[in-house]
């Protein structure tokens, strides 16, 4: 799918951050006492400049800025994000993505007059001006069609409301669903290309107002536009992301997509039970749940997808909601870019596919995979049970960078690493 000309440079800023992540020299390895069989050296988690692993157009937004220090805690980095409404702490790389266009969306937002009118600057169009959002994709879903007549969606979304699926944390409470204030904000978030479950609370209280005050209302109908300055849609802030946004409408009441995803998790041969025990997750928000399931229902002939939903029951934050979403992308992507991958297994807490050569294919999303004890441990015990998994060999395919010390230890374990794969397994294809 081609991409507009902003979302590719912000595209590849990220990916370029990656890169920068597995170049960077690594602060000097701190040895630790030997600590399990074949330990060996391992190192703390270092401390990093953003100047010397981000890309500069990822240093600054308008009105906001990264602090120059980041911390790694082995596997994620921690960024403070400077803004006039006060710091923001971001966990990971590609959550930096996604605030960093917030910033821009925000200056535009704030242009906006409370009577959902566009002052004078707002109504300015150029090549910036985003109508609906750049990348989330304004065609609803092919199971929710226009053929449906407002009285069969009223239908379909009761049903699901006898359901009783839990709303997600990031959801409005029943009452303001149904006076329409969070379709509101849904179609605002849209406009302005950017996620209406994101947990940025500047965000959060400027959608709140532009609902508050009708907003969305006058700008459907007026079709009035936006100019965001610098900013795309929420999806290219993760390397890749967007390409899964063109199935989805971030518009759609969260009813309608716990439907759709509940519908794909049965097609799948996934347990009611299991599948409603995912769905029912708080922690996953209507976006992280249909990016996952979409990348599942893309393996159609992956067995054993019933694993990694039930790999993903555990989430309890919203970093792992994250770090699940694009785990489940990059399997994807490896099943249709590099090898197809027969079926999914349980290795431990995480889960791994198998390939047609019998290798086990861990993917991991992460900034930066540093040689601690508790990794030197892990990678250990995985590579002593693979005689018992009839594997022939593992491999980490690492979303970010990994420590020098940290690629040594996986290759004399023979372990074969992937770092940067964030750029071939969701980044345009080359």
């Amino acid at each position: 799918m081609s991409m507009r000309p902003v979302a590719a440079a912000v595209l590849a800023a990220v990916l370029t951050a990656a890169l920068a992540l597995s170049s960077l020299a690594a602060a000097p390895a701190q040895a630790a006492p030997p600590a399990g069989k074949g330990a060996g050296a391992v190192e703390a988690p270092p401390t990093l400049r953003a100047s010397a692993i981000l890309p500069k157009s990822m240093l600054t937004a308008p009105n906001c800025r990264v602090d120059e220090t980041v911390r790694n805690d082995g596997y994620l980095n921690t960024y403070t994000l400077h803004t006039p409404q006060g710091d923001l702490k971001v966990l990971s790389t590609a959550l930096l993505g996604q605030r960093l266009q917030e910033c821009a969306a925000i200056v535009a937002m704030d242009k906006v007059e409370p009577a959902g009118q566009f002052g004078d600057a707002v109504k300015e169009k150029g090549k910036n001006t985003v109508k609906g959002a750049v990348n989330l994709v304004t065609r609803p879903l092919a199971t929710v069609g226009s053929a449906l007549s407002g009285v069969g969606k009223m239908f379909q979304r009761a049903e699901e409301s006898l359901v009783e699926s839990k709303a997600s944390k990031y959801e409005d409470n029943p009452a303001a669903a149904a006076l329409g204030y969070s379709r509101s904000k849904r179609d605002i978030a849209k406009h302005f290309g950017v996620d209406p479950y994101s947990t940025n609370p500047f965000v959060k209280e400027r959608l709140d107002r532009l609902a508050g005050a009708d907003f969305a209302g006058s700008l459907l109908a007026t079709g009035a536009s936006a100019a965001v300055p610098g900013a795309v849609g929420v999806g290219v802030s993760v390397a890749g992301t967007s390409k899964w946004l063109t199935d989805m409408d971030v518009a759609l009441p969260p009813a309608d997509l716990r439907r759709m995803n509940r519908g794909k998790l049965a097609a799948m041969g996934v347990p009611a039970d299991l599948a409603e025990a995912f769905i029912d997750n708080t922690d996953l928000s209507p976006v992280h749940q249909t990016l996952l399931v979409n990348a599942l229902a893309a393996m159609s002939r992956t067995a054993n997808r019933e694993a990694f939903i039930a790999f993903c029951l555990s989430t309890d934050s919203e970093d792992l909601a994250l770090f699940r979403e694009r785990m489940a992308l990059m399997f994807a992507s490896y099943d249709s870019r590099k090898e197809h991958l027969v079926r999914f297994e349980r290795v431990g807490r995480f889960v791994a596919g198998r390939t047609q050569s019998g290798r086990l294919v861990l993917c991991f999303p992460l900034d930066m995979l540093v040689w601690t004890q508790s990794t030197a441990n892990l990678v250990q015990r995985l590579q002593d049970s693979l005689p018992g998994r009839n594997a022939a060999k593992a491999e980490f395919w690492i979303g970010g960078g990994i420590t020098p010390l940290a690629a040594k230890s996986l290759a004399a374990l023979g372990i074969e690493a992937h770092p940067d794969a964030a750029a071939f397994l969701l980044g345009m294809a080359r």
